[in-house]
């Protein structure tokens, strides 16, 4: 007999049960800091519904309001998760409307999952998966690269995720378990983190996002190359970093020995305002490692 499941919004002193029942799932750890830094201080409005049985938190459901460079209004999931012993049984679907009823103006709703999450996204809620993200690798010397790269006439303007100056310090400067470095000047600049992998031990170093002209392929070049120099610096050897195919960044990167490997998220898609529906092309999308939250 299927037990009762109260569903409501999370509090602050359910925080110890969601840390367990996230790292119980995942090798990548989180502790009760990020879930006071994402869903009780954050700049964004962010909601995070969980699943009980007698008390126990057995799922959770977060949505965090965020706005395109076109003017939307992203509903973003983070941090799906419902318990092994529950799975199959609609609680996931449930968590998703109690959530995603919270905002009114929402125009899309959005995710970047892992393979699971897309099938659970695309079977449970009818959102539709744009296109698959493979991470890049660097582990070649890139700065000695002399290709002279030229840039091929305007490109169209692509939809990002807004950062602006105050969201850019609660991401990066506050967050509670990445330090996070500034490579280049206020006008042109990258963000990058050094990640420990907690199964293998390896450290890597993650460029997980940038601003300057992301249709200009010289300047695209001088930046990831101030940048890969920072961390080589810091004795890594193998960077990471994302680029969609159908971008100037992923010609960049390639020319300077970047490779796609079999790590990969998904970005699916859900448009409520058909204002929007042009966003279900993923070739009008640039996205950084930084606009998912485990990054």
């Amino acid at each position: 007999m299927m037990k009762d499941i109260f569903y409501r919004f999370a509090k602050k002193s359910d925080i110890p049960q969601l840390v367990d029942l996230m790292n119980a799932q995942y090798a990548r750890k989180k502790n009760e800091r990020y879930f006071l830094w994402q869903y009780f201080n954050s700049v964004q409005p962010t909601i995070l519904t969980v699943a009980l049985i007698n008390q126990e938190v057995i799922g959770m459901f977060g949505l965090q309001k965020r706005k395109l460079n076109n003017g939307a209004v992203v509903g973003q999931a983070i941090d799906l998760l419902v318990s092994f012993r529950w799975r199959g049984k609609g609680i996931f679907k449930e968590l998703a409307e109690e959530t995603i009823e919270y905002f009114s103006d929402i125009d899309i709703l959005c995710v970047l999952p892992n393979l699971n999450g897309k099938n659970a996204c695309e079977k449970g809620l009818g959102w539709k998966t744009l296109g698959k993200i493979n991470s890049m690798f660097l582990k070649n010397d890139a700065e000695k690269s002399t290709e002279i790269i030229k840039n091929h006439g305007p490109k169209k303007d692509l939809i990002k995720f807004d950062y602006n100056p105050k969201i850019r310090k609660w991401r990066f400067n506050q967050h509670p378990i990445y330090k996070y470095s500034k490579v280049g000047n206020s006008n042109k600049f990258a963000t990058v983190k050094v990640f420990k992998d907690p199964l293998t031990r390896q450290c890597y170093g993650d460029i997980v996002d940038f601003e300057c002209d992301i249709n200009n392929e010289s300047t695209l070049k001088d930046l990831f190359l101030e940048a890969i120099l920072c961390l080589k610096k810091q004795g890594l050897k193998t960077i990471t970093t994302w680029a969609l195919p159908h971008t100037c960044l992923y010609k960049v990167i390639k020319s300077l020995g970047f490779i796609e490997t079999p790590r990969e998220r998904y970005f699916c898609l859900k448009v409520l305002n058909r204002k929007y529906k042009n966003l279900y092309d993923f070739s009008n999308w640039h996205l950084v490692q930084a606009d998912a939250e485990i990054f």
